[in-house]
């Protein structure tokens, strides 16, 4: 048993992180996406009849490396127009921060709600488009990755159960 445990966690754990690169793949998508549409937004700033805003929600990956896997979340930020925000909450020492992370749902992902509240009106189009296809990865990802807890929770039971019994 221990033998197929351990064939599983790696094709479980090689499954996940070949699903991180396609949401990695994504979220390079979104970016360029808004990226271009941001300079293009800027470079017609000084025509009269645009009304549109510079951008400010984008997306990025974060790993949390832990001894037995590796937790993928995407998380949602906040880019302000100014180079810097400077945030003064650590006594007097001041530390510069580029984006402001939105707040996330106990499962890990940030609700549509937030994001459109905070977008302009032609992010939430590009928001609406990566959503569709990066929900289906993330709810596999999260998936997995409880898969994997219950799995090394068990060989772990197991491999103190084997040296109990010695």
């Amino acid at each position: 048993m221990n033998q197929d445990a351990f064939e599983v966690r790696q094709y479980l754990t090689d499954k996940k992180d070949d699903l991180a690169l396609k949401l990695d793949s994504l979220v390079d998508g979104y970016w360029c996406a808004w990226r271009d549409m941001n300079r293009q937004i800027i470079s017609q700033a000084a025509n009269p009849d645009r009304t549109d805003k510079v951008g400010k929600v984008a997306p990025s990956i974060r790993i949390y490396k832990t001894k037995n896997h590796n937790r993928v979340t995407l998380r949602w930020r906040i880019y302000e127009n100014s180079w810097a925000r400077l945030n003064v909450a650590k006594s007097n020492k001041q530390t510069l921060r580029y984006a402001k992370e939105l707040k996330r749902n106990k499962d890990g992902t940030t609700s549509r709600f937030q994001l459109v509240k905070n977008a302009e009106s032609w992010e939430v189009k590009l928001i609406d488009e990566f959503l569709i296809e990066a929900e289906p990865i993330i709810t596999l990802i999260n998936m997995i990755h409880q898969s994997l807890k219950l799995l090394n929770n068990t060989i772990t039971l197991e491999t103190k159960e084997i040296q109990n019994a010695e």
